[in-house]
């Protein structure tokens, strides 16, 4: 309920009361009421997930013996993150109004770290690190179609999923084996305005803006012993490829702040066609989504992230294959902060927890 929108229409003016910035009297009111509240569904894609329970929503109430108040607008801000309310409050016939802004935080539960829409497979016990290392794969696509439900580790039927993803006997993943199959919905075009970079063969800085999502667009990236640098200190990147991203050897593409808060996953999202890597490369802090035809594919054969454990990519990856090839045995570790990306997980349909956070800003306001 907390990322979605509710703004009903101020009789003086016939438009809703904040509009999609959230603010009062900014011209980006609406002339229909907004509410997204009355939609929400407590179902679920995969029955083996958490389920949502179905909200019960009072938007008025008394103050004292003759006052009331009554909620008129809350609007979610996707990229801070943030939900702001108006509420009126009302003594007699002048009413007030009061407008907040809370930090929403998000509390995902089984979070798909690895999502693949057809095949995945982890060859030479190549790991999933971390506690949101769950994974998440077609089971119709898969050695073993009958399984429909997940295997956590230790399970006495963790064997059986293990090879239906064809990983390793020697288990080597931390989170829940899902057989379960998502189709995320999310756009894979640049947006108009999207700055091009071209060709990225060599070594580039580029960085986030304030004030919103940063979209770059380039051809391909194709790196060797290289380095792309993605400073998102002022704002969230996307970085959509038209053809393949390749990273060969020690080449990098890093997420990095320079104002002392650690990156966060959902502020660098790489968008391509697909992925190959080689040798010892390293995505550090970032979501993947390797679009059709090629998915991902991980032929590397050496860790090359500073963090813990033998890994190449440190990140959520989502994608239509993944695949670990022979030769080597470098994986993924998925961060254990995924609350950037609960954007994403309303285009799977599966539940997340969400909860107010500190209160950001407090100040009563004319209409």
């Amino acid at each position: 309920m907390l990322t979605r929108n509710y703004d009903t229409i101020n009789p003086k003016t016939g438009k809703t009361y904040l509009g999609a910035d959230a603010l009062v009297n900014n011209g980006d009111e609406e002339t229909a009421a907004i509410d997204e509240w009355a939609s929400a569904s407590s179902t679920s894609t995969c029955s083996l997930s958490n389920t949502a329970t179905a909200p019960n929503m009072t938007y008025t109430g008394m103050i004292g013996p003759n006052g009331k108040y009554t909620l008129r607008a809350y609007r979610y801000n996707s990229v801070q993150q943030t939900g702001t309310f108006l509420v009126e409050g009302q003594q007699g016939s002048n009413p007030s109004y009061v407008m907040m802004t809370i930090a929403i935080d998000a509390e995902p539960t089984n979070f798909p770290g690895i999502l693949t829409q057809k095949q995945v497979s982890l060859r030479n016990g190549r790991p999933i690190l971390g506690s949101n290392g769950n994974v998440y794969y077609n089971p119709d696509v898969s050695p073993n179609p009958t399984l429909k439900g997940s295997a956590a580790p230790g399970d006495a039927n963790r064997p059986a999923y293990l090879s239906a993803i064809e990983a390793a006997s020697t288990d080597n993943i931390s989170g829940t084996i899902f057989a379960c199959a998502l189709t995320p919905t999310f756009s894979m075009t640049a947006p108009t305005g999207a700055t091009s970079l071209g060709n990225v063969t060599s070594n580039l800085n580029i960085s986030g803006t304030g004030g919103g999502i940063k979209a770059y667009q380039a051809s391909q990236i194709s790196l060797t012993n290289n380095t792309m640098t993605v400073d998102t200190t002022n704002g969230p990147v996307y970085l959509y490829v038209d053809q393949a991203v390749q990273l060969w050897g020690t080449a990098q593409i890093q997420n990095i702040r320079t104002d002392g808060v650690p990156p966060r996953v959902g502020d660098l999202r790489i968008l391509p066609i697909g992925f190959e890597s080689m040798a010892q490369p390293d995505i550090q802090t970032a979501f993947l989504f390797a679009d059709p035809p090629y998915g991902l594919h991980l032929d590397s054969t050496a860790d090359g992230c500073s963090s813990p454990g033998n890994t190449n990519v440190d990140g959520v990856v989502w994608g239509t294959h993944v695949l670990g090839y022979s030769g080597g045995s470098s994986g993924i570790g998925v961060p254990d902060d995924v609350s950037s990306l609960s954007d994403i997980l309303t285009t799977i349909n599966l539940p997340i927890r969400y909860k107010f956070g500190q209160v950001k800003h407090w100040q009563q306001v004319r209409l």
